[in-house]
Parts: C-alpha cells; sequence; structure tokens
C-alpha cells in the first residue's frame, strides 16, 4: 500500500539499517549463545534449524537493501513477518512464554512501526498478539502447561502499546525532518538567489569573519585582484582595511593590480564578521563616458541625418533663384526655401528643449487660466479659427510644474495634432479633469491615428510617420515630462494624456 510506505526516505533508510544490523545481531546471538541462555533444550534440532534459517534471513534482507528502496513498506512488513515467526518458533522449542523472549519481539514490532502507518503498526502489535496467544493454546494442545494466560494477555496488549508509541513517535520525527528538509530547501534556494545577486553585482564584496580572514569574495573583485582571496587575512588583500574601519562605517581608496578601489566597510547587525564593499569607479567613469559618446553619437546622427534635406532643399532653391527671373517661380522657390528653414528652426528648438529637461523649475498654476492663455497662442501659431481647437477644462485645477516645459510639452502634442486633424468644427480637443491626486490633460485629434508601424517607437528620438517630421516632438514632449515627475503617454488613435502632479499641500 502506498500509504504504508515511509514518508520520509532519510529517516526510513535510517531506521531500516539499524534494523537489519540488529536483526543479524540477535539472529546471530541466538545462534552462537543460544543453548548457553538456555534456549532450545525442548526441541534442539528444531532450534538450530530455525536460528540458522533466521540468521541467513537476517543477512539476506540487509545485502538486498538497495532492491527494498522502491517498495520500502512491503520489505518492512516481510521483515516484521520473518522476526515474528522465528521468535516464536524459537519460544515454541525453549518453553514458550517463560524464555524470555518477548521483549525481543517488541524491538522488532517497535523499529517497524516508527516508519509505518498507524493502521500497520496495529497490524503487526496484532500479529504478535496472535502469535502469543496461538504459541499458548499449541502448548496447552500438546499437554505441555500453558503459560499463565494473564501474562500472555498482558503481553499482547503491550505489543499493541509499543507499536503505537513508536508510530506517534515515528510520525513526529517524519515532520520534524519534513520541516527541516523544506527549510534546507528554502535556505539553498536563498543561498542561490543571494549568489546570483553577488555574482551580478559591479561592485566587488567581501565577507570576512571574526579573524579577519575572508571567507567570501565575488566574481568581481576576484577579478580586479586577478585571484582567489578567500582564506587570506583581509589586510594582505586590501591594504589598510581593517575592523576598524568597518566599526566607524567609512571609506578608504586603495590600489590594487593598477586599480583604485573605494572600499566601504561595515559591521552587519549581529556577528563578529564584517563586509567590504569594493567598487572600481574608474570603470564605472569610463563606462558613463562610453555610453555618454555612444548617446551623443546617435544624437548626431540623427540631427545631421534630419538636417541634411532640409538644407540640401534650401541650397538648391537659392541656386535656382539666382537664375530664375520669372518673378511668380521665384516666389515658390523663396517659399520653398523658408519652409525648409522653418524645419531646421524646429529642429534646433527641439534638441535645446532636450537640454532644459534637466533644470525645471515648478511652480503652482492655475490650469483653466494657463490653458486659455496657451490655447489663444497656440491658435495664431496654428492658423486655425476657434471652432477647430475645443478646450474643456474645469476652474479649480491646480498643477506643479515648470510652465516652460509645460508649454513646450503641449506644444508638441498640438502641432502634431495639428498635422493630422482636419478643418472641422472640434477636431482638436483639449479635455484637463483631476484624477486622484494627478491631473490628466488629454489632446485628442480627429485624424486617422498613430500608424501601427511607428507605435512601438512612438517615443523615441527620429521616429515619425510623417513626411518631414523631425521625429523629436514626442520625445521631447516626454523627457521634459519625466524632469517634471509628470508622464505623457499614447491612448488611442490620435489621443494622448498628460499626467500632472498637484502641489503637495492638496
Amino acid at each position: 500500500m502506498r500509504g504504508s510506505e515511509p514518508s520520509i526516505a532519510g529517516m526510513a533508510g535510517t531506521v531500516g539499517r539499524l534494523g537489519d544490523l540488529l536483526r543479524v545481531a540477535v539472529a546471530g546471538v541466538l545462534l552462537v549463545g543460544g543453548r548457553q541462555m538456555s534456549l532450545g533444550e525442548e526441541w534442539p534440532s528444531a532450534f538450530l534449524w530455525l536460528s540458522v534459517g533466521y540468521f541467513g534471513a537476517a543477512v539476506a534482507l540487509a545485502v538486498l537493501r538497495p532492491l527494498r528502496l522502491r517498495r520500502a513498506g512491503a520489505w518492512v512488513t516481510a521483515a516484521v513477518l520473518l522476526d515474528v515467526a522465528a521468535l516464536t518458533g524459537v519460544m515454541t522449542v525453549s518453553g514458550g512464554f517463560r524464555s524470555g523472549l518477548v521483549p525481543f519481539l517488541y524491538l522488532a514490532v517497535g523499529g517497524a512501526s516508527l516508519v509505518v502507518s498507524r493502521r500497520l503498526a496495529a497490524f503487526y502489535a496484532a500479529l504478535v498478539a496472535l502469535a502469543l496467544l496461538g504459541e499458548n493454546l499449541w502448548r496447552t494442545g500438546e499437554g505441555g502447561g500453558p503459560s499463565d494466560t494473564y501474562l500472555v494477555g498482558l503481553s499482547g496488549a503491550g505489543a499493541f502499546a509499543v507499536a503505537l508509541a513508536a508510530q506517534a513517535v515515528g510520525e513526529r520525527l517524519r515532520r520534524a525532518e519534513a520541516s527541516i528538509r523544506a527549510q534546507q530547501e528554502t535556505l539553498a534556494w536563498q543561498r542561490e538567489i543571494n549568489d546570483r545577486i553577488l555574482r551580478e553585482l559591479r561592485d566587488g564584496v567581501l565577507v570576512i569573519d571574526d579573524e579577519d580572514v575572508v571567507r567570501y569574495a565575488s566574481q568581481p573583485l576576484r577579478q580586479w585582484l586577478g585571484r582567489e582571496p578567500v582564506g587570506e587575512r583581509v589586510e594582505e588583500v586590501l591594504p589598510g582595511v581593517d575592523r576598524l574601519l568597518a566599526r566607524r562605517g567609512g571609506e578608504r581608496w586603495v590600489a590594487v593590480q593598477g586599480r583604485r578601489l573605494r572600499c566601504r566597510a561595515t559591521v552587519p547587525y549581529r556577528g563578529g564578521g564584517w563586509l567590504a564593499f569594493v567598487s572600481d569607479l574608474e570603470e564605472v567613469s569610463r563606462e558613463f563616458e562610453r555610453n555618454k559618446l555612444a548617446s551623443l553619437g546617435t544624437l548626431v546622427s540623427g540631427v545631421a541625418h534630419e538636417v541634411r534635406n532640409p538644407l540640401a532643399a534650401v541650397v538648391q532653391a537659392l541656386e535656382l533663384m539666382r537664375g530664375e527671373e520669372n518673378a511668380a517661380a521665384r516666389e515658390r522657390l523663396l517659399a520653398m526655401a523658408l519652409d525648409n528653414a522653418e524645419r531646421i528652426e524646429h529642429l534646433v528648438e527641439d534638441i535645446l528643449s532636450l537640454g532644459r529637461r534637466q533644470r525645471p523649475q515648478p511652480e503652482v498654476l492655475d490650469l483653466a487660466g494657463w490653458l486659455r492663455e496657451w490655447r489663444r497662442e497656440a491658435l495664431a501659431r496654428l492658423g486655425r479659427g476657434e471652432e477647430e481647437v475645443v478646450l474643456e477644462v474645469g476652474e479649480g485645477l491646480r498643477i506643479w510644474i515648470d510652465p516652460l516645459h509645460l508649454r513646450h510639452i503641449l506644444d508638441n502634442l498640438v502641432d502634431n495634432a495639428a498635422q493630422f486633424a482636419s478643418r472641422r468644427a472640434g477636431a482638436i480637443r483639449v479635455r484637463a479633469r483631476a484624477e486622484g491626486e494627478r491631473v490628466c490633460v488629454e489632446v485628442c485629434d480627429d485624424g486617422p491615428g498613430v500608424a501601427p508601424e511607428v507605435r512601438e517607437r512612438l517615443f523615441e528620438p527620429f521616429a515619425s510617420s510623417r513626411p518631414g517630421g523631425t521625429g523629436l516632438g514626442l520625445y521631447v514632449a516626454r523627457t521634459l515630462a519625466q524632469a517634471n515627475q509628470a508622464e505623457v503617454e499614447w491612448v488611442d488613435k490620435g489621443c494622448f494624456r498628460v499626467w500632472l502632479p498637484r502641489p503637495a499641500q492638496e
């Protein structure tokens, strides 16, 4: 039965090995010294065969232990049957109950009950009780004189007590072992996570014991040192870093292998050891410079690409104007040159806006009044009628933001909307409302919406589906918003939302 198998292989294996050794020892004692203990006097030859068979079976069970792991419960039952049969047989040829072998039966059933279910433990006890009663009845029938029936019955009841007590102890041991194993698995998992975190850290970590000997060094530090420092004293690894520095919680610069390392030491809240955190700031600085140069290269490359086409158009228009005598043609060429020059101007303004993102100067704004003033300027700049750009904003909305940054954010969004919106009334809608601790401003148009091929790169620089677009407007809007603890997001089709912070006192 599945329920009869040991629930914890570790405890079952230990109990099984001890049971095998004890069984072999008992069988050996019966075989070698049984006659000296006055056993088998009633039937010497049968005692000899029983002793030899019991010893051989006990050795066989011990030798076949690897085969017993798959069906442990069945093998435990087989071992109990062997013990009960052999010991009862020895009792039968040795004077019965008075031979003194009952404790060995208790030992067999108690050891087996440690690793099985309560039902099987009761079954083993019943076997012992029936064996004792059966041997007593057989002796009565053979005329050998029965043993004390009261003592036999009491011994049978004692087998139940031993079996159930051992099973209860075994159950507690299994639960304790399961708990310990679960804790060990959790600790192993935590250790693996900690090791992975330490391997991924850019900083080096040293764990030093209470004798100032290094017990752990992370991978970056081993690379910087060029060796494994575990087992060395900390002053041999990082000169000048000691327990006194850890107690002060200070830091010290150390030159190791041509590197200048910043060492910070600290004492944990308990235990005698301490920790040292080591940073190669020169490497961090070099990586920062590399990333900065890479970003600058990307920006310059994008700007050069965006400026090249309109600048070439301006130069070509001016060259054609030089030899053009027709006034109408000269006006068209001049208009083309001005349009492309304005495009370059917008690109430069967007790039300058990026330089201002680090210096927000927020203030409390009355959003309704501010938006009305902004709308009047936007209408003049876009050349749109009053009915085309609709403003919906309630009174009393106050926000905390740099007004110049907010102007750039909304200008970029409404300029983007104007490129796709129709000329109908309400083609562009600007709505503002309170949403919990923030204020939401929506800028929507009735155009076809964002092209599918641009959606994933919508807020990346130089990503635009509009002919002649710089691809910086939405990038600038989001960058300036983030500098002011705000957020810009695309909602659907041609609708964008700006989430603005409210003043702290509100």
